[in-house]
């Protein structure tokens, strides 16, 4: 069987592989944060933003959670963790992760979920010196990264009680 182009875009729409238009669409409904330009890539089940900046936690964090609810998402399930070093720390609220260490010696992410309707949302944050920011930034200590990913799997990421 020979596809063309077209024909491998149509199966990824229906096969829920990679990067569908619907989940691209959904990445792209608000700027992210800073505004960043960004290339969306697949992932196995998902839609896929990451991006180096300069910003702490809690500005990331924050400003995902207003623009979402602001575009009718339900946000919850907030976290920290570096789990080799027994970090975890969850919340129902950004204001949960306030005593959380901000240290990338003892944090390797934090984010939070949201869903509606049949997508989840997932950013994650990976501050300045962690193995992620640094492989992402070319090894810079003072930038962090993002990542967000949509999907409309059931069961990927994003989970809301």
């Amino acid at each position: 069987m020979v596809l063309g182009y077209g024909g491998v875009w149509a199966c990824q729409e229906h096969a829920g592989v990679g990067c569908s238009s619907r989940e691209r669409a959904v990445l792209e409904e608000f700027p992210h944060y800073g505004d960043q330009q960004y290339t969306p890539f697949s992932g196995e089940v998902s839609c896929n933003a990451h991006y180096p900046l300069r910003a702490t936690r809690s500005e990331v964090l924050g400003y995902y959670d207003e623009r979402l609810r602001e575009n009718g998402w339900e946000v919850g399930g907030y976290w920290v963790a570096n789990p080799p070093q027994g970090i975890a720390v969850f919340g129902d609220e950004l204001s949960d992760l306030e005593e959380a260490p901000e240290d990338p010696e003892k944090v390797v992410r934090a984010g939070l979920g949201a869903r509606r309707d049949e997508y989840s949302y997932t950013v994650e944050y990976y501050p300045p010196g962690s193995p992620a920011a640094s492989a992402e930034s070319g090894g810079s200590e003072d930038e962090a990264m993002v990542q967000v990913a949509v999907s409309d799997e059931p069961g990927a990421g994003g989970k809301v009680k």
